[in-house]
């Protein structure tokens, strides 16, 4: 937009007092004109001072506001009179009611006030807290965005760092896709292009759809085994275009997906890594080309995608094998890996998450010793922790070990359990609630296992206790030997500074309290030292244990009981929880529904029979 000089630099100019080009520079910031600080907002300047060089501009937030000539040009940005910002200052209240009224019509006039395209990062700054309230902002984003979606006249970003562009031209839906596709920077962009098409909306018109058939054929030719991953989506996108069009020309021309298929599956671990990286949906139509290229033989291609491939892909060929009939062959495939503990940690989170659906004859203890074995190796070799999806489904699924353990040879779960314990690759306190999920399921194998465990018959048992309480220890400890040793000694050297020792009463006090924070102190080490922390995690009610809450009804009448069997350290009377170590924990661990046991009740002190009449977890 041209602007007619201002009068008082045309009077400097023409007595030849100021040259063209500062005459130039200096009407950008003349009185009328618009800027931008980044604190401020945009602002107007209301007056000038040449002689004084002073500047007077009425910012958004900082109303007449003087600023010195020179600064002028290192903290403001001036901006043309057509720019989104002067309009801002002039009208927010016509944006505001804009943004109510027409909110795709705002950032229309948003995006022209900026050259017609701006990132959505840019768009925010130029909106929000100004024309939209600051904590109206994401709402109404939301909302807008969806509307710009949907609007052709629109080009919206398809990642991060992309811009809204307002469209030059008027388009269909179907020109505005080509257009877009055309303009995309790369393999990668034109596949978020093709994402974003509405099929019913662009099927109208079939001359543009057939050139962007066209267009995507040529990329998919052109592409090369570099761009795998997008050769072989674009090629499923074009499918989809041509059978939505119903093109049957098209079809015979295009470039077959099976072609680039068997092209590249040679290289099974590469191929089965750009696999991973694709959605569910288009790699089972890479799949579902496998029978046509390998005739009666498809299924073991497939299996050797599954043994090479990441955690999408695995699940999806299982899915793809089951659905055409080849579970049997999934299934004796993993046996005869398991075998051989040769499986990937892949397939055995597989066969996990599947326990209770298509891997069901395959999940046992085998399972878990292979999952260990996999953690143990991984912790030898060092560098990044490749198993650490292995070692958190242990940890987060509470349930796990206990259903690959039920049902197990004791002896086998007894040599499971020491290899668990032994591996450095677990923290202790994680080794301390996997260990109690194993007892929580065989009771005798508190015994049983530790003996296998130690080396030393001398060596103490180790204790399960609740989170809480052994946090609650370690903060007394932490507070002995931080504050009440250490404040003692202080107490105990001031006393001994008043002298004659043996009838100092406050010395001999400090001593005496010095003996009880060091025995207590040694306790506290003592038992962290044998302490392991637990959840209390149970999905065995079958017979009571730790983390199990016990309801006994007294044979002799009266009201039911309930006892819960928690940690060594969660004994509380009055809610009826109990440790496992006590007289009546151990009573009742191991016991089923209808077994009858003989205890001392919390409020009683003589034994009495009750009948076990249910079983269920204590959390």
């Amino acid at each position: 937009m041209c602007f007619s000089m201002h009068a008082d630099l045309e009077k400097l100019l023409s007595l030849g007092k100021i040259t063209p080009s500062l005459a130039e520079k200096l009407d950008r910031i003349a009185p009328g004109r618009y800027c931008f600080h980044a604190s401020w907002g945009a602002g107007k300047v209301i007056s000038w001072n040449l002689p004084a060089k002073k500047l007077v501009i009425d910012f958004e937030e900082n109303p007449e506001h003087e600023v010195a000539l020179e600064f002028a040009p290192r903290i403001l940005e001036f901006i043309s009179d057509d720019h989104f910002l002067a309009k801002r200052y002039e009208d927010t209240e016509s944006l505001i009611n804009l943004s109510v009224d027409d909110p795709v019509e705002l950032v229309r006039v948003t995006l022209q006030g900026y050259g017609n395209s701006l990132t959505p990062e840019k768009l925010e700054a130029a909106l929000k807290g100004t024309v939209i309230a600051a904590d109206k902002w994401k709402g109404w984003w939301d909302k807008v965005r969806a509307m710009l979606r949907s609007n052709v006249q629109f080009m919206m970003p398809t990642r991060k760092g992309e811009r809204i562009t307002l469209r030059a031209n008027i388009l269909s839906r179907a020109q505005a896709a080509l257009e877009d596709y055309n303009k995309a920077a790369d393999l990668k962009a034109k596949v978020r292009v093709l994402d974003g098409i509405k099929m019913e909306a662009v099927m109208a018109e079939p001359d543009a759809v057939n050139a962007l058939i066209r267009a995507v054929d040529a990329d998919v030719r052109n592409g090369g085994s570099l761009a795998l991953q997008q050769v072989l989506e674009l090629a499923v996108l074009r499918d989809d275009l041509i059978a939505s069009l119903k093109n049957t020309e098209a079809a015979k021309e295009a470039y077959p997906l099976r072609s680039i298929v068997e092209a590249n599956i040679g290289d099974v671990g590469r191929f089965a890594e750009v696999l991973n990286s694709m959605p569910a949906v288009r790699q089972k139509r890479v799949y579902a080309t496998l029978p046509a290229i390998f005739g009666e033989d498809w299924p073991q291609k497939a299996l050797e995608l599954f043994d090479a491939g990441g955690a999408r892909a695995v699940g999806e060929i299982a899915k793809f094998l089951i659905e055409e009939g080849q579970d049997k062959v999934l299934v004796k495939h993993l046996k005869h890996e398991l075998l051989r503990q040769t499986l990937p940690a892949e397939s055995l989170i597989w066969i996990c998450r599947q326990r209770h659906d298509a891997s069901k004859p395959l999940f046992g203890l085998p399972v878990g010793i292979a999952m260990l074995s996999l953690i143990e190796q991984d912790h030898m070799d060092g560098g990044p922790n490749r198993m650490l999806r292995l070692k958190n489904l242990f940890m987060e699924d509470k349930s796990i070990i206990q259903e690959m353990i039920k049902g197990q040879d004791v002896a086998e779960v007894r040599q499971f359990a020491k290899m668990l314990y032994n591996t450095s690759a677990f923290s202790e306190q994680d080794r301390g609630a996997l260990m109690a999920r194993i007892i929580s399921v065989f009771p005798d194998l508190h015994a049983i296992v530790l003996d296998a465990l130690v080396d030393n018959s001398d060596k103490p048992e180790p204790i399960f206790v609740s989170w809480e309480s052994l946090e609650a220890r370690k903060k007394e400890l932490e507070e002995l030997v931080n504050v009440k040793i250490p404040e003692n000694l202080h107490n105990k050297k001031i006393s001994r500074a008043e002298g004659d020792l043996r009838e100092n009463g406050g010395y001999q006090d400090a001593k005496e309290v010095e003996k009880v924070l060091n025995r207590r102190r040694a306790e506290l080490e003592h038992a962290l030292a044998l302490a392991r922390g637990t959840d209390f995690a149970v999905t065995d009610t079958s017979r009571a244990a730790m983390g199990t809450k016990v309801t006994l009804q007294p044979l002799n009448g009266g009201e039911p009981v309930v006892y819960t069997i928690l940690g060594a350290w969660d004994t509380n009377p009055e809610k009826h929880i109990v440790s496992y170590l006590s007289q009546v924990g151990k009573e009742l661990t191991g016991k089923s529904v209808g077994d009858q046991v003989k205890i001392v009740p919390m409020d009683g002190d003589k034994k009495k029979v009750y009948t076990i009449m249910k079983i269920e977890a204590a959390f």
